[in-house]
């Protein structure tokens, strides 16, 4: 069965938003960026006349199915570490923009991360703070002998919880919500839905559209390898792969794998064309074209996917010599919540 995802209708622009962690914590590699690349990344965007917005701002544009500006970017923050306001902070004022910070509430004040004093100075400087949950915990899996319906409510109230604090000790509501390590299922965002958020965002990469689904909304990942400035004007000059139907939309590994994904491209050109597919570890990817259905193509691995997520990505040349960037999640999760078909 399909799910749509993106509307065929050619979208004037993209948005382009990046995800952080921790900022000069070398001994944190694979969600860190130096100083300096952040600095430096900041200042391309000053000088190439970008505009920053909140993330909430973005989603409310695609939400609102607003024509969206041009070169616009998110700048967000995940987890809420000391090293946001004590290394990322000072260079956000510096160039004058603003950023999202999303805040797993239990850690507030915990070693290594910011207390409600902290959060609030740098929500005086122009930072917004988004849902993380309270507990930070794997919003995918069920714990042992939970059944549905308590791991339905446990997570509702986990989010809920959050909320709560964020209104009591900041004064507000936010109507954002990043997941946790960016997992998701048709079940979670159920459950994000139903609590009044506007849109979530995720960690898969990959660029907003204006119809882009509101309920995944990529992230480029600025930690690790890909934390440099190269990578960083590399990813703003992507473009986004869009695709109109995909299949299966739940991301979690289930009965076979490696999984096969089945997209419908909004231009047959494309689709035709020359497609490059990756896949992480000691793992081919390849896609597949339908000859009978010419914007549809089969996607699949040679070998099971390993680690707890990997993921099928997959890049297109366009006419304008810009590279168009599409990315699916896949989580192999130990105790996952049945998909909703199966469900009682």
């Amino acid at each position: 069965m399909f799910l749509l995802v993106f509307s065929a209708i050619p979208s004037p622009a993209d948005v382009h938003v990046f995800i952080y962690h921790r900022f000069n914590e070398s001994i944190y590699p694979s969600t860190n960026i130096s100083t300096d690349v952040f600095a430096a990344q900041l200042a391309y965007l000053k000088k190439g006349g970008f505009q920053v917005l909140p993330l909430s701002r973005i989603a409310q544009l695609v939400v609102d199915g607003e024509p969206l500006p041009e070169k616009v970017v998110g700048l967000s923050i995940d987890d809420a570490f000391t090293s946001f306001s004590s290394q990322a902070l000072p260079l956000l004022e510096e160039y004058g923009f603003p950023a999202t910070l999303f805040v797993n509430t239990a850690a507030v004040g915990d070693h290594g991360y910011l207390d409600w004093s902290q959060l609030q100075d740098a929500m005086s400087h122009g930072v917004e703070i988004g849902n993380h949950t309270e507990s930070h915990a794997y919003l995918v899996e069920m714990k042992a002998g939970e059944t549905v319906s308590q791991w339905q409510e446990r997570i509702r109230a986990d989010i809920e919880r959050s909320q709560q604090s964020l209104k009591a000790h900041l004064g507000i509501t936010p109507d954002i919500f990043a997941y946790t390590y960016g997992e998701y299922t048709p079940a979670v965002i159920g459950l994000v839905r139903q609590l009044g958020f506007k849109a979530a965002f995720a960690q898969q990469s990959g660029v907003i559209c204006r119809h882009s689904d509101i309920w995944t909304l990529p992230r480029f990942p600025m930690g690790g390898p890909y934390a440099t400035l190269e990578g960083f004007i590399s990813k703003l000059n992507m473009r986004p792969l869009k695709v109109l139907e995909i299949s299966p939309n739940d991301p979690v590994i289930r009965l076979q794998n490696p999984p096969v994904m089945k997209l419908r491209l909004a231009d047959p050109a494309v689709a035709q064309g020359k497609i490059n597919c990756f896949v992480q570890g000691d793992n081919v990817c390849h896609a597949e074209k339908d000859p009978e259905r010419i914007n549809e193509i089969l996607v699949r691995a040679d070998k099971p996917l390993s680690g707890r997520r990997n993921k099928y990505t997959l890049t297109a040349l366009g006419d304008d010599g810009r590279w168009k960037w599409f990315s699916k999640l896949w989580i192999n999760a130990h105790r996952p919540v049945p998909a909703i078909s199966d469900q009682p």
